[in-house]
């Protein structure tokens, strides 16, 4: 997207730019008439930066006469004759003529009419009968006394062979000046009227279309729009580049109109698009009448369209010429109009925001009203610089508490361990009795969150104590039960629950918290699931009630813990993308650690810790509080399950408050760790973690297994020691006994623990039951140990095929969940193989299709032994070794004995 190829403009180019609807051709007719003895005046006038000057330099050095010019400036006006001195500058004066330019501009009371006339004819007698063509550029800003000598000058042209070319910028106040007038009575007069551009097709050769709609065909915007794709890196959109050179032509623009044009133009950025004319006036200091004449300036100069900026970079542009003490400034001013005129607390916020004002006791209602405002709409940044504003221009100790307060609230949905800081000061005023009973129940929660239990604790009493709690104590008091049990005032029971029903006018939070407390007293309960539900089906992850997007997460955690994993999964997955849609990170990261825990219990290890570390990526450990057990708990639980126990390590080693572990958010801290513990063997750390779940939870009232399971895990880690055998079995009978005959997850496994407890011949139908369950519940990675542990447990039975096939499936299950370890586990070689397979596109080696039983046969077999003689080497009978010799034969496609391959010496057992 490139224009002219060179940054100069030549005749050629000016075709283009400034030699349009004949205007040059105007400018030759009048310098002919001129050669003939009749003095000509020309008036260029059009707006600000039409080509005006342009076109005077290109003609003049074209004209094939003598040209001199002089450029007029607001800045010399009070230079007298200043621009007389730069039209005789050039010319070989005379030194009486140069004496007399100097008296009369030094003359006290400015040149006298003598000295204007003598100075008009000694020019004309200069140029004698030399052809002379004059340019005056910008002639609104003369000096007086150069304006009086070229109305003389105009009336004594005569038949002199000059040609005056004069240019203006158009404005309303041009037109009715004294050179106007004369003007209007010279016969040899004639005004030459400059328009924008009408098309730029010929300078852009992409782009045009979108240039002519930034510029309006002002052809200094159009140079400096070529200017800026010129040296500018081009847009990956292909769009035009808007660069400083844009930006500095515009402001150049305004700054060489009048006075009031610059004004209004900045009152229109400062107030916006929606301005009245009388609101840009009152800011701007004009009238309203001159607050049009300035907008249909910049409107005919192509710097407006229909009275607004063309582009946010040239309103942009226009609050960048100004100080940064004028911006405040202008800024304050249309807020304080706006405000007079009663307009909405959403219009005036902004503006007292871009002024960072707090001086003013009016401004902090209006902006804590746009604060709430903002919030309904999701602009939850836009809100904390109100509420911060609000908070600095409050006087009154009350009102800053309770601004205080709610910065903290909604700073927590964007920041929490920010929020949390702001605790320092809320607290004190809560104490001393600044924040009123209703901020004193929204700072429970971030105090707890944070690990503040005392504060938290003081403030609950209060909460407690005020006559007006009614829902909002029962939402805050359950919620306490089922996160913070310890403050609950006192734990709800199933018969209390059962009896706290929801209507379906309840608000979400006490819907959510009634069911997620019925699941943690009652367990699965239908009712409950269905509450959640409702709740789930009008949450949004920006919702901006008291408790923001929890209401949801606590509805979702009743699902899981109800094993209503199939229900919570879709509703996390939907939540999750409206909040990344909306780059909602603290909400963002609540729904991630839910479906974490989803993918947890399903046994998709890889997915759960995936979504266990964006949540911690979203929200860093900082900001999780307390709550930071949860995601923690996830990662640890899904490393040690996948065998990465260096990472479940490095986790472990991450600091904690001490308040998690009282919390709800704890139990999985330390149920997750227990499991560590037990899978690097320090069986007795590990059961001292399950215990004090199990401790935890009873004291609490929360006792469920869908919280955490702790009856099993205690029994698989005394299992595991190979001590204390009848205490696994009764907490695993205990746990059985609880569940009753439903199935869940926690029953599968139970009943894999059961079977390891049991008898040998006990084992396989109690753990095809619980293959059946955990099926049904689709927890891949506990079906895997299932299956394990049914193979083993047919291999006991000397059930060798069944092992061998059962064996076959749990390792593809271990496969599919990504359980490293549990995989190696099972039938290492045949795993070995079957990957080597996979990878290396070659067939098995089929020495590596044998179970370890029939490799060592085979290899005793290889070298010589008799089958009586291997049977008594590995203490089984005679008849096993047939069986195992045939399968061995039929595996390597051999006959005798003799046809074994000798690669089998190598599993030879040490006592052959």
């Amino acid at each position: 997207m490139t224009g002219t190829s060179d940054g100069s403009v030549t005749r050629a180019r000016l075709a283009g730019l400034v030699e349009r609807d004949g205007h040059w051709a105007a400018l030759d007719a009048l310098l002919a008439d001129s050669l003939s003895g009749s003095g000509k005046v020309a008036l260029l006038t059009g707006p600000v930066a039409s080509g005006k000057t342009e076109l005077l330099h290109a003609f003049g050095e074209a004209c094939g006469v003598l040209f001199v010019k002089a450029t007029c400036s607001a800045f010399e006006r009070d230079l007298p004759l200043g621009v007389v001195s730069q039209v005789f500058h050039p010319l070989d004066v005379p030194e009486p003529v140069g004496s007399l330019l100097d008296v009369a501009a030094r003359a006290a009371d400015g040149p006298s009419a003598h000295q204007l006339h003598a100075l008009c004819l000694a020019l004309l007698d200069l140029v004698a009968d030399r052809p002379l063509v004059i340019g005056i550029d910008d002639v609104q800003h003369a000096d007086p006394s150069s304006l009086h000598w070229l109305l003389y000058l105009i009336r004594r042209l005569g038949q002199a062979k000059v040609l005056l070319v004069l240019t203006e910028t158009a404005s309303p106040r041009a037109a009715h000046t004294e050179l106007h007038t004369e003007l209007l009575r010279h016969p040899h007069h004639r005004e030459v009227r400059l328009a924008p551009l009408a098309s730029v097709d010929l300078l852009f050769e992409s782009g045009a279309g979108e240039a002519m709609a930034l510029s309006g065909g002002n052809p200094l915007l159009v140079r400096a729009l070529l200017d800026d794709q010129r040296l500018g890196r081009p847009r990956d959109d292909g769009a035009l580049v808007i660069g400083p050179g844009y930006r500095r032509a515009l402001v150049s623009c305004l700054h060489r109109c009048e006075n009031p044009v610059l004004a209004v133009a900045r009152a229109l950025a400062v107030t916006g698009e929606q301005a009245t004319a009388e609101s840009l006036g009152r800011l701007a200091g004009a009238d309203a009448e001159t607050v049009a004449s300035a907008l249909d300036v910049m409107n005919q100069a192509g710097l407006l369209a229909d009275g607004w900026f063309r582009d946010p970079a040239a309103r942009d542009a226009v609050l960048d010429d100004l100080s940064t003490q004028d911006r405040k400034d202008m800024y304050l001013g249309a807020a304080l109009l706006l405000h007079d005129e009663g307009a909405p607390a959403i219009e005036i916020a902004p503006h007292l925001v871009m002024a960072d004002h707090s001086g003013s006791h009016w401004t902090v209602p209006v902006l804590e009203e746009a604060a709430e405002h903002a919030l309904r709409d999701e602009q939850v940044d836009t809100a904390l610089r109100y509420l911060e504003l609000a908070h600095r221009a409050c006087a009154d100790v009350h009102g800053r508490a309770a601004i205080a307060a709610k910065l903290m609230r909604v700073e927590w949905r964007v920041n929490p361990s920010a929020a949390g800081r702001r605790l320092g000061a809320v607290v004190p005023a809560l104490r001393s009795g600044q924040v009123s009973d209703h901020d004193a129940a929204l700072l429970v929660r971030p105090m707890l969150w944070n690990g503040q239990v005392v504060e938290a604790t003081e403030a609950m009493d209060r909460v407690r104590r005020a006559s007006s709690a009614g829902a909002g104590l029962r939402a805050m008091e359950l919620w306490l039960a089922c996160s913070h049990p310890t403050l609950a005032r006192r734990n709800p029971g199933p018969d209390t629950v059962k009896s706290r029903t929801v209507s379906l006018t309840s608000g979400p939070m006490l819907k959510a918290v009634t069911a997620l407390a019925s699941v943690l007293t009652c367990g699965n309960n239908a009712g409950a699931a269905t509450d959640a539900e409702h709740v789930l089906q009008a949450a949004r992850p920006s919702d901006s009630g008291w408790w923001g997007p929890e209401s949801a997460v606590l509805a979702l955690q009743a699902l899981v813990y109800a094993d209503r994993l199939d229900v919570a999964g879709p509703w996390c997955d939907r939540l999750l993308d409206e909040a990344r849609a909306k780059n909602l990170a603290v909400a963002g990261s609540f729904f991630s650690c839910v479906r974490a825990e989803v993918s947890l219990r399903r046994g998709d290890l890889t997915a759960a810790f995936d979504h266990a570390r964006t949540a911690l990526d979203l929200m860093p450990a900082g900001g999780w509080g307390v709550g930071v057990g949860m995601p923690l708990g996830i990662l640890i639980g899904a490393a040690t399950r996948m065998g990465r126990h260096e990472d479940a390590a490095s986790f472990l080693e991450q600091p904690v408050p001490e308040a998690m572990f009282q919390s709800r958010y704890g139990l999985h801290y330390l149920h997750a760790r227990g499991h560590h513990y037990l899978a690097t063997s320090r069986h007795f750390a590990a059961v001292a973690d399950f215990l004090s779940c199990g401790e935890l939870m009873t004291s609490w009232g929360v006792d469920q297994p869908g919280v955490v399971p702790w009856r099993t895990s205690a029994a698989e880690a005394w299992l595991l020691h190979g001590a204390n055998r009848d205490e696994a079995k009764r907490l695993i009978n205990e746990q059985l006994t609880r569940l009753g005959p439903g199935a869940s997850r926690t029953r599968g496994v139970a009943l894999r623990l059961l079977a390891a407890a049991s008898q040998p011949h006990h084992r396989p139908q109690l753990l095809q039951d619980a293959v059946v369950v955990l099926e049904e519940h689709g927890d891949q990675y506990e079906l895997a140990r299932a299956l394990a542990d049914l193979s083993k447990a047919h291999q006991a039975l000397r059930e060798h095929r069944r092992a061998w096939t059962v064996a076959r499936r749990a390792w593809h299950v271990a496969n599919l969940c990504d359980a490293a370890e549990l995989r190696e586990e099972m039938l290492p070689s045949r795993a070995k193989a079957d990957e080597d397979a996979v990878a290396d596109e070659k067939p098995v080696d089929p020495i590596a299709t044998l179970t370890d039983a029939e490799r060592r046969v085979a290899a005793l077999a290889a070298v010589g032994y008799t089958n009586r003689e291997i049977a008594s080497k590995l203490y089984i009978t005679p008849s096993t070794i047939e069986q195992h010799l045939t399968r061995v034969y039929r595996k390597l496609n051999v006959k005798y004995r003799k046809d074994l391959p000798a690669d089998l010496h190598s599993y030879l057992p040490s006592t052959a």
